[in-house]
């Protein structure tokens, strides 16, 4: 499967999301992420995530292209997600195919959504404070919706 995102850094997240809630996006979650990202040699990642919400714990593994890029337009290759409970037996997984732990990132994720796209809004806490709006779908809708919230940078 193939991303098609647009992220980037902001230093308020406020405009963002009132841009969803008046052109009628879809509030979707929020919720406590602990993202733990494995590197391979291949150009890989891993992520384990563990997403909280409501006191319920959700975790996932997915892999993807490790295409780091200070370009605010990336594509790259991703997996699917899967659900897993055993921790244990993902890490034997990720240590069998050679995935080397890099580093964790906690974060509180915001997501919104409407007509094939999705928007990610990102306050980290660690490795450092910031905030990330991400934003990601069908490649004409998602360029069209950059186009109008590019100038509210």
């Amino acid at each position: 499967m193939k991303e098609h995102e647009y992220s980037f850094e902001v230093k308020d997240l406020s405009p963002y999301i009132n841009y969803c809630e008046e052109n009628n996006y879809n509030f979707v979650s929020r919720n406590k992420q602990t993202r733990i990202i494995y590197r391979k040699e291949n150009k890989t990642m891993a992520r384990l995530t563990i997403n909280e919400s409501d006191g319920k714990v959700v975790k996932e593994l997915d892999f993807k292209e490790d295409k780091l890029s200070s370009n605010i337009l990336i594509e790259r290759k991703e997996s699917l997600a899967l659900s897993y409970t055993n921790d244990e037996a993902v890490e034997s997984i990720l240590d069998f195919l050679d995935y080397k732990k890099d580093n964790t990132l906690i974060r509180t994720r915001i997501v919104y959504k409407k007509d094939g796209v999705k928007f990610e809004f990102d306050i980290y806490e660690e490795p450092r404070q910031t905030c990330v709006v991400a934003l990601e779908g069908d490649e004409e809708k998602t360029d069209a919706v950059y186009n109008e919230i590019s100038k509210l940078c």
